[in-house]
């Protein structure tokens, strides 16, 4: 081997042998580490404070967002008169309360307010606005359809409680506020309104209640503009009617009971199926012309069962009414009646105008069956017509 090659070898060797007590040292641990996992360095909060550092009020508010983003609560604001809590001038905006609350006094302006009508895109989640001077969530200026507004309790507001033109609305808890409790929405669902002086809940044409619970509201319970569709809701003990729909939509597995006036009263083109109501002190169910009436319970009603109140083209459909003023009322023609029964209405089971289609009604009050003990029993009745309506 040449000399010089040699010598180079031998250089490296001694070298690596210096440097590697270094290295080895370098890239041990501690000699003692703490128990447990490593929890990771936490990075900066992702979204923005409330706060005057980050959104600065004005003359009309405590807080005001400008900037698209997501903000949060960092504790409890408390309002003062004259102003809003938090105004949202910006769209694209998600505001966190954080579980805190949003806080009015006697004479204050809106909790949270949109300032002009081209905003968008806002939500708003998990707190409480209460005590405002006029709405609890004023968003009716912003965009049709382009807010969320989610777990939130809106109280004792001297307005309405959440007021969102096309908003959804979900799993918010609204009460005690002056005017209606949530109103001008799209979409209620999962929300529970009480004691509020007007509507319970209000959705604009086109929209949906769904799971939504209305009682001891000023007038009426669950309010749904034209082709609407309300679905597993009830009202209970509100002072107007508990559910109302004006025409065209869907009242489906709802039950509405002790309220002042009617339970149920669906307009032109209303579909009602398998639905309760009792102890109204009106109507169980009205419908105007062309409606589905179909499968629902209407007893202990003041005044009818099922008012058909229009002229033509409903069908009356598999009901039972029980222990009401009448039982089944119609004062148009047109319209066809079939397979339901009526019993114990205290002035009469029956009231239907002429020229109307009607399958047979069969009078069965008497005991009409032996008693049964065994495995089969003679028909009790009374008629192989398949659309025969019954008293019993």
């Amino acid at each position: 081997m040449p000399r010089s090659f040699s010598h180079r070898f031998i250089a490296r060797v001694a070298l690596g042998a210096c440097i590697a007590p270094f290295i080895t040292t370098a890239l041990a641990g501690p000699l003692n580490p703490p128990a447990g996992p490593v929890a990771p360095t936490p990075g900066p909060e992702p979204r923005i404070a409330i706060n005057d550092a980050n959104t600065l009020g004005d003359n009309n508010s405590l807080y005001r967002i400008t900037q698209s983003g997501s903000y949060y609560l960092t504790g409890n604001i408390n309002g003062v008169a004259a102003k809003s809590g938090i105004e949202i001038a910006a769209s694209r905006v998600t505001i966190d309360l954080n579980g805190f609350a949003v806080i009015g006094v006697p004479g204050s302006l809106d909790g949270i307010v949109n300032d002009i009508s081209s905003r968008n895109s806002i939500i708003i989640r998990n707190g409480t606005v209460a005590a405002w001077g006029q709405d609890g969530i004023n968003l009716f200026n912003s965009t049709t359809g382009s807010c969320i507004l989610e777990d939130l309790s809106a109280t004792n507001n001297a307005g309405n409680g959440i007021r969102a033109n096309g908003a959804i609305v979900r799993n918010c808890h609204v009460t005690l506020n002056t005017l209606d409790g949530i109103t001008g929405v799209a979409s209620a669902i999962g929300c529970v309104a009480r004691d509020n002086g007007q509507q319970g809940i209000q959705v604009n044409a086109g929209g949906t209640i769904s799971q939504c619970t209305a009682f001891e509201n000023g007038t009426y319970g669950l309010y749904g503009s034209n082709g609407v569709n309300i679905t597993d809701s009830s009202a209970y003990n509100n002072l107007g009617t508990g559910i109302i729909l004006f025409g065209d939509g869907l009242i489906k597995n709802c039950s509405a009971s002790n309220n002042g006036a009617d339970g149920i009263n669906g307009q032109q083109g209303t579909t009602i199926i398998d639905c309760i109501a009792s102890d109204n002190g009106a109507d169980g169910i009205v419908v105007l012309n062309d409606s589905l009436v179909r499968g629902n319970t209407c007893h202990s009603n003041t005044s009818d069962g099922i008012f058909v109140s229009s002229t033509n083209n409903c069908r009356i459909e598999g009901n039972i009414m029980h222990k009401n003023g009448r039982g089944l009322h119609v004062i148009g023609s047109g319209s066809v009646i079939v397979r339901n029964s009526a019993s114990g209405n205290t002035s009469v089971n029956w009231l239907i105008a002429a020229n109307n289609v009607v399958g047979p009604i069969l009078n069965r009050t008497a005991p009409a069956s032996a008693a049964i003990n065994g495995d089969s029993a003679p028909s009790s009745l009374g008629s192989t017509d398949a659309n025969a309506n019954y008293t019993h």
